[in-house]
């Protein structure tokens, strides 16, 4: 399995611009399964994520391991073909489509993470505790935002390099930044100096 894979391809994005897909790449839990094993972990129809499985598969998201015949039937053996998934920065400043369909899986993915903390708060209460890092009304430029964001992503991708198998006194963690405008009518009065 890669550490990270480049998203190049509109079909690409547009296979994880839906929350349920990723939670069945996040379901893997970076190891082969078959896709009876991601419905048994996602209490859904076996159908609904075999035909996930095969979207995520033709686009190359996801990858067939290994078969085993088990009595007289064949298991198809699954993984993700990386640990994180990332958006070329040149697909980025290309057509109306490719962009709408990059904000439907940046808005997948923001949705996921909110289920995850809405889950820990309505079910863990706050242990262990949450991590939150939050700061409001910082002004940068978008380069000034894009080299924080490559920085902050630096330390994380170097801090949790080999940190994805489960050990002993660990917990699963979502870990996640956000560099998110802000547009309020103040801005606009800041941005229209004369």
């Amino acid at each position: 399995m890669k550490e990270v894979m480049v998203l190049r391809e509109l079909q690409q994005i547009k296979a994880i611009s839906q929350e349920y897909r990723i939670a069945v790449i996040e379901a893997f839990d970076h190891r082969p399964a078959t896709a009876k094993m991601i419905a048994d972990r996602l209490k859904e129809p076996h159908a609904k994520i075999n035909y996930h499985i095969k979207t995520l598969l033709k686009v190359g998201i996801l990858e067939l391991i290994e078969e085993h015949v088990n009595s007289g039937v064949v298991e198809k053996f699954y993984a993700p073909v990386a640990q994180d998934y990332v958006v070329d920065s040149s697909v980025l400043s290309t057509s109306e489509t490719t962009i709408r369909t990059i904000e439907k899986a940046s808005i997948a993915l923001f949705e996921h993470i909110a289920k995850d903390f809405y889950q820990n708060v309505e079910e863990g209460g706050n242990f262990p505790p949450k991590k939150i890092n939050h700061r409001q009304d910082v002004f940068l430029t978008p380069e000034e935002a894009g080299e924080l964001n490559r920085m902050v992503n630096e330390i994380i991708r170097d801090y949790i390099e080999e940190k994805y198998e489960a050990r002993e006194n660990t917990q699963r963690y979502s870990i996640a930044s956000l560099f998110i405008p802000v547009y309020r009518p103040k801005d606009e009065f800041l941005r229209r100096k004369p």
